[in-house]
């Protein structure tokens, strides 16, 4: 709401600066009561302050008519904190960039013009403080004041009641954000921070819970124990569910969950066993939890903080990012939920306050308060960057290996290790593209109507979408502008085809997957020729990462005699049509180019952890029983050789996405980080690591070669055709069938090239 002028009074700060007040005052400051209605626009959490949007507008008086305005004017003045001068303050027109920083005295002068559209006004900012400013309809005559007000410190211990994005809609109540921000929380609702807390496979994982299995029988066949326990997102909801294959809740916590005890979730534990300890999983993926800030339980998280995820009122409630500390709502994200009141009276309403990255947002229903990393990958390192501690009771890291902690998540180092890291190309530039439908972030700003209450018009491109593009988002996916594929060479050596697949990572500003560590990509190499597949004879394959139905090795565990597997555990899993994959540890290892410590040009190949399995060969399942496995064919291998229970690769094209195969052991690799719990398990979750057994993703501006070779039949002769798919799989198969949650592979790229034999 816009005021009427009032004459300046009296001082409201000491000691303004000799000139200023001789040669600009011509009279003194003070500070207009507040108008009687109410600014539109805005959005608060609940117990924000409904306050009057108050600006303070300077005039010539009110002795005769007041002046129209100029197409520009000077205004001059002091921005102050309410009692003293400011140092450090932006000042700037609102719409218009920052023209000045004042000093020790608080004092400026700019210049106001109608070529920035909407209502002259001039607004002041600080980081730490609220946003304040003037809108003009008439001439100052003298000096005017804005008066900044600060900002408590951080308040992650006290309690706070987060408000409600909406539903995207535009609610006629300013309660919710969508009241005015209406296409961004429609964006918001569809990303995957909106998901963050009711992820299926997350709550599984976190509970120890398999979906897999609806009732008792099925779940007791499957190993594990029917129980009751907490259905996720409710007060106090319970269900009988399979608790199966540990989770964090009991196996941090061992004084629930185990045999003959309540789960670790089900609300009528006793209090002395109820979980203590909760992975700090909240802390990101559940920010907005009312009440206390950090150190959560995952299951706290109900109504909006469930449904809604990481929500507006939470990311704006982040007052600065300090990544020395732990990730997430307990550290790196430095909370700060409103504490001042909007007058002496305890009980009167909180003063809202909302972080962002614009210093002209002098809307005070919204309380803007100036926070420049908002723009910037280091507040997406808030929650993007993890180090961890060994979580379990009894572990502990190698001090060696990991004095500074487990690098589960390395987002933000990975981007700011790399070509990537200027200014111009922050985590905002691809992960949040422009809106170019909006002129500011509420939707029905216009040149016309530009104003403090219906938001300033910015510049083109600067109006930033917050459906927050992760790898599978957008038209295409991301992820199919991270990786190409190139067959870069492919000839015929010694009655061998040899290929050699170069991956080359141009436009990530990240390795390749980057992020959750069960993250991988799978390429698969085949060869064609004479109307028929081509056997894969040397070189790669893929390793365990890419799925399998069963491993065993062959001497320990599996027999093969001809066309026969022996081999009790696989033959209860087998069906026909599945395929058996023999691969052979050569002792040699990949030298790769690493992410992080696998990065160091001092870790030997050995150090890095991949061993090269050359293919020995592979055979269709044609029958299964009786703990043996009958073949399409005969295998060669021998003892010490791995075998795999897996699926037939897909004849190419591979398709956008389909579900997740076992593929390990084809020719091929495969591309992740490898964790590994205290017994040596791979692709551990991450509560259970304690160390990673190899990197190989692929760094920003990098390309990794693979090599494979395929045996050319007897009496074949003309062209083979040539193909390498690289897949994007963002959940581990064994994972994925373990918890009951589905998992798909998505086409990342792929290329083919015709070769002739002869």
């Amino acid at each position: 709401m816009r005021t009427a002028a009032r004459p300046l009074a009296r001082p409201r700060f000491p000691a303004l600066p000799a000139a200023l007040a001789a040669g600009l005052l011509g009279g003194a400051c003070s500070e207009a009561p507040p108008p009687a209605g109410q600014g539109a626009g805005g959005q608060g959490g609940a117990g924000a302050t409904s306050v009057t949007t108050s600006y303070v507008s300077a005039a010539t008086g009110f002795g005769g008519a007041l002046e129209e305005l100029p197409h520009s004017f000077v205004v001059t003045g002091v921005v102050t904190d309410g009692t003293a001068p400011l140092d450090g303050a932006i000042v700037m027109q609102a719409g218009g960039e920052p023209a000045l920083l004042t000093g020790p005295d608080g004092a400026f002068s700019i210049e106001i013009t109608r070529d920035i559209p909407g209502q002259p006004t001039l607004v002041a900012a600080k980081i730490g403080y609220r946003t304040d400013g003037i809108e003009f309809e008439f001439l100052p005559d003298g000096l005017v004041e804005i008066a900044l007000r600060r900002v408590s410190p951080p308040d992650n211990a006290v309690g706070y009641t987060y408000g409600d994005p909406g539903e995207g809609d535009p609610h006629n109540s300013t309660r919710f954000c969508d009241h005015c921000h209406t296409t961004l929380v429609a964006q918001f609702l569809e990303s995957g921070h909106a998901r963050s807390a009711r992820n299926p496979l997350l709550q599984a994982v976190y509970a120890g819970v398999s979906l897999a299995h609806e009732d008792e029988a099925s779940c007791a066949a499957a190993g594990g124990r029917w129980k009751a326990g907490r259905v996720p997102g409710t007060e106090a909801g319970v269900a009988m569910r399979c608790y199966l294959g540990g989770g964090v809740l009991p196996d941090l916590n061992p004084s629930c969950g185990g045999a003959g005890r309540p789960s670790c979730d089900d609300p009528a534990l006793p209090a002395a066993e109820r979980p203590a300890a909760f992975g700090a999983c909240a802390d990101c993926h559940a920010a907005g939890i009312d009440g206390p800030a950090g150190g959560r339980d995952l299951l706290d998280a109900t109504g909006i903080a469930f449904e809604k995820g990481d929500h507006c009122d939470a990311c704006h409630k982040v007052r600065d990012v300090d990544l020395s500390k732990p990730p997430g709502v307990a550290g790196a994200l430095m909370i700060q939920r409103p504490r001042e009141r909007i007058s002496a009276d305890p009980s009167s309403k909180l003063l809202e306050v909302m972080f962002g990255p614009r210093p002209d947002v002098p809307n005070k229903f919204m309380g803007g308060s100036y926070q420049p990393k908002f723009s910037t990958s280091e507040y997406c390192g808030g929650c993007h960057e993890q180090r961890q501690a060994a979580l379990l009771p009894g572990a502990a890291l190698d001090p060696a290996r990991w004095p500074d902690g487990l690098p589960i998540h390395e987002t933000f180092s990975e981007w700011a290790g790399s070509a990537w890291n200027r200014p111009t190309s922050q985590c905002q530039g691809c992960h949040m593209p422009e809106v170019p439908s909006l002129k500011s972030s509420v939707d029905g700003t216009t040149e016309a109507n530009a104003s403090v209450s219906l938001g300033f018009v910015r510049p083109p491109g600067s109006v930033l979408s917050h459906i927050f593009r992760g790898p599978l988002e957008g038209a295409p996916p991301l992820i199919r502008d991270s990786v190409e594929v190139r067959i870069a060479a492919a000839s015929v050596v010694a009655g061998e085809l040899r290929v050699t697949v170069a991956l080359a990572s141009e436009l990530a500003g990240h390795a390749v997957p980057t992020g959750e560590p069960m993250r991988a990509l799978v390429l698969l190499v085949a060869a064609e020729a004479c109307g028929a597949p081509m056997a894969p004879s040397s070189g790669m394959t893929v390793h365990d990462t890419g799925g399998a139905l069963a491993e065993a090795r062959v001497g320990a565990g599996a027999r093969l005699s001809g066309a026969v597997l022996a081999w009790p555990d696989g033959a209860t899993r087998a069906r026909a049509g599945d395929v058996v994959r023999v691969v052979r540890p050569t002792g040699a290892y990949d030298d790769y180019t690493g992410v992080g410590r696998f990065a160091d040009p001092s870790l030997d190949a050995v150090g890095k952890g991949l061993e090269i399995r050359a293919p020995v060969g592979e055979a269709r399942v044609v029958d299964a029983g009786g703990g043996a496995i009958a073949l399409s064919g005969a295998i060669a291998a021998q003892d010490g050789d791995i075998v795999y229970l897996g699926a037939p690769v897909p004849a190419p094209p591979a398709g956008a996405e389909r579900p997740a195969a076992a593929f390990a052991g084809a020719a091929g690799y495969t591309f992740a980080k490898v964790l590994v719990d205290p017994a040596g398990e791979r692709h551990a979750p991450q509560h259970r690591a304690v160390d990673i057994a190899s990197d190989n993703r692929i760094p920003p501006g990098h390309v990794a070669v693979t090599s494979h070779g395929f045996a050319i039949p007897a009496a074949c002769s003309g062209t083979a055709n040539v193909t390498a798919t690289l897949l994007y799989r963002p959940v581990p198969l064994a994972l994925a069938r373990e918890r009951g949650v589905g998992a798909n592979d998505h086409l990342v790229d792929a290329a083919s090239w015709p070769v002739a034999l002869d």
